[in-house]
């Protein structure tokens, strides 16, 4: 009996150590990925998107970038733009295994002075799992006509 009560107490402590939380979940990066676009938090982007050298951006030109430094260069120069003005309506999320997707409609005001001439489009952002975490490895933003 007495030699049980060490183990016992061993097992107890263990019980109440304390572990890390886990990691955000998909849709919390997404939104704080979202958010850091609306409001111009490159620190934020740089956190959500890869730590890898390849990640996929796509214009609704079609025009596209392949790494991660010109993903964050684009990004520093678009942020630095003061009057654009990005809504977001969320369309779809889904998660399978190590990645996920995110679909937003999105409305692109170049100048913020109104709906006129507003871009209509959407925007795809995929997530891979990274070491336990999300993190952004393709942006691709699609241009769609206007809705009349």
């Amino acid at each position: 009996m007495r030699a049980a009560i060490p183990a016992v107490i061993v097992a107890l402590l263990a019980g109440c150590a304390t572990t890390a939380p886990p990691p955000p979940s998909l849709q919390t990066v997404v939104d704080r990925h979202i958010a850091a676009i609306q409001s111009r938090n490159f620190v934020d982007i740089v956190a959500t998107s890869t730590q890898g050298r390849d990640l996929l951006l796509i214009f609704p030109t079609g025009r596209i970038t392949r790494t991660r430094a010109e993903y964050l260069e684009f990004h520093e120069t678009f942020f630095a733009a003061p009057d654009w003005v990005m809504t977001f309506e969320p369309v779809h999320l889904h998660e399978t295994g190590g990645y996920g997707h995110a679909l937003y409609r999105t409305s692109f005001d170049e100048d913020g002075a109104g709906p006129v001439p507003a871009r209509p489009g959407y925007l795809t952002l995929g997530f891979g799992l990274e070491n336990g975490e999300w993190r952004l490895v393709h942006d691709q933003n699609t241009a769609i006509a206007a809705e009349r």
